[in-house]
């Protein structure tokens, strides 16, 4: 969407926005909440700069109260305390993730998609970091541990990515199993039990692994 704010309209809202920020009485929120000085610093900073990025504010009745309610999500998600799942079952994690309608995600309050999106923000971040202590702690299932390993960690960024879009279908990830790996996951001559079974367990990798990164307390459910 494209903004519809002038320059100095754009610039007033920065200004109030700073203004916002610094106000003593939404630092003590901060701090209160946050119970910790320099996470409520980082809160207050993530809050500012999502809120900047804002194209169009106008909608947005109290300006102060929105930021109050936008820094309290954020102080939650840097806590990782936002109630969720990571089920079993990928398909049930799309599911929860879109709030089907008729196919369709349910529309979110922007402060709550906010913090969301900051918070999977941080899971990438956290993933690509991590990536080479994740490949480590994954069983090495195949006749070739390594590419087992890694191959477990290709689907299971490609899973992440899938639920932070909201677009998650199991299917994909036996699919995408496949293809990184056609001698392990569609070995001809194999017996159809051993395949389904491979897929089980590289599955249950994925989700441990991912498990790692994505607490049940961080999906929204």
């Amino acid at each position: 969407m494209t903004s519809t704010m002038t320059p100095a309209a754009r610039l007033d809202y920065f200004q109030r926005l700073l203004a916002i920020r610094e106000d003593a009485h939404i630092r003590r929120v901060a701090q209160t909440r946050a119970g910790d000085i320099e996470l409520a610093e980082d809160a207050l900073q993530q809050t500012f700069d999502a809120m900047a990025r804002i194209k169009d504010p106008s909608g947005i009745e109290d300006l102060r109260a929105y930021f109050c309610r936008v820094l309290i999500r954020v102080i939650i998600a840097l806590r990782g305390q936002l109630r969720a799942i990571l089920p079993d079952d990928l398909a049930a994690l799309a599911d929860a993730a879109q709030g089907k309608s008729r196919g369709h995600p349910l529309p979110r309050p922007v402060d709550e998609a906010v913090a969301t999106n900051l918070l999977t923000q941080s899971w990438l971040e956290r993933f690509d970091a991590e990536r080479e202590s994740l490949a480590a702690a994954v069983p090495g299932r195949s006749p070739d541990p390594g590419r087992y390993r890694q191959v477990i960690v290709i689907v299971a960024e490609r899973v992440l990515r899938a639920i932070v879009a909201s677009d998650v279908c199991d299917a994909d990830g036996d699919l995408a199993l496949r293809a990184a790996y056609p001698e392990w996951f569609a070995a001809d001559g194999s017996k159809a039990s051993n395949v389904y079974q491979r897929f089980s367990r590289a599955r249950a990798d994925v989700r441990g692994l991912l498990r790692k990164i994505v607490s049940r307390d961080d999906l929204y459910q």
